[in-house]
C-alpha cells in the first residue's frame, strides 16, 4: 500500500513538471518537426473518444489517460536532443522559459481584459449623484441660505 501512495505522489508531482518541459520543447525550434508530430499524434490518440477502453470503470479511465499522457511525454522528452532538454530545463529553473513567458503574456492580457470590462461597467453604471431635474428644484428654499 505504501508503494502505491509513493507512486501516486511521484506521479502527481512528475506530471506538471513533465508537462511544462514538454510544452517548452514543443515550442523549441531545435526539436525536429517529426518528433513534435509524433508526440502530438500520441496525445491526440490518447484524448480521442475512439479509444475509450476502461471508461465503464469509474476513476480508472482518468488514471489510464493520465498514465498514457505521462508515458507519451517521457517518450517525447527522451526523443529530443539531450543538450536541448538540458538547456530548456535550465531555463525553467531560472524562470525564463517559453512557458514562463507565455504565462506572463497571458497575465498581461487577462489584466488588460479585466480593466477593459471594468471600464465598460463603469461607463454603463448610473452616475453616483443626480442633478436636479428642473431649474425650480435648484432654487434655494425660502428662508434658508439668506
Amino acid at each position: 500500500m505504501l508503494s502505491r501512495v509513493r507512486f501516486l505522489k511521484r506521479f502527481a508531482l512528475d506530471l506538471p513538471k513533465r508537462a511544462r518541459l514538454a510544452y517548452c520543447l514543443m515550442r523549441d525550434p531545435r526539436v525536429s518537426r517529426r518528433t513534435k508530430a509524433a508526440f502530438a499524434a500520441g496525445i491526440g490518440v490518447i484524448v480521442t473518444p475512439f479509444i475509450d477502453l476502461p471508461s465503464v470503470i469509474p476513476f480508472v479511465g482518468e488514471i489510464d489517460m493520465l498514465a498514457l499522457t505521462l508515458l507519451a511525454m517521457r517518450l517525447f522528452i527522451a526523443a529530443c536532443p539531450d543538450d536541448v532538454v538540458a538547456d530548456v530545463q535550465q531555463q525553467i529553473l531560472e524562470g525564463r522559459s517559453v512557458f514562463d513567458e507565455d504565462v506572463h503574456n497571458g497575465e498581461r492580457i487577462a489584466t488588460a481584459l479585466t480593466r477593459r470590462f471594468q471600464h465598460d461597467d463603469m461607463a454603463s453604471a448610473p452616475p453616483a449623484f443626480s442633478e436636479p431635474a428642473s431649474p425650480r428644484e435648484a432654487e434655494p428654499v425660502a428662508g434658508v441660505g439668506r
